[in-house]
């Protein structure tokens, strides 16, 4: 996430766990009592809610002409994304080191001369 650091030390960004309900539970059922009192004969067999944890960051957002908060922009996140991304940087990071050692082997050879 681009800026998080900053963002959140300015209030702008947060992060919560939200439970997300896949499959809503459902109750057994034998019998059903319509507007007039009538029942009719229904069965449904019980179901257990499916629900999952869900990580989110929540960034703020407001209007640049008026100031006014508009809807929070909502992202969600997983600890494996996460880590596969600081993985990524890292690798990134020694890459940018290796060039820059190049560089300055390069600089340390011209200035010999």
């Amino acid at each position: 996430m681009h800026n998080y650091k900053a963002l959140k030390s300015a209030s702008k960004v947060s992060v919560q766990k939200v439970k997300v309900v896949d499959i809503p539970a459902v109750e057994a059922v034998e019998e059903v009592r319509d507007s007039d009192g009538v029942i009719t004969t229904h069965s449904a067999q019980a179901r257990a809610e499916r629900s999952h944890e869900e990580l989110q960051v929540v960034c703020k957002s407001f209007d640049p002409q008026t100031g006014e908060a508009q809807d929070d922009s909502v992202q969600a996140y997983s600890l494996s994304d996460v880590k596969r991304e600081i993985d990524r940087c890292k690798a990134d990071v020694v890459k940018i080191e290796a060039h820059q050692a190049d560089w300055e082997q390069l600089e340390t050879d011209l200035k010999a001369l």
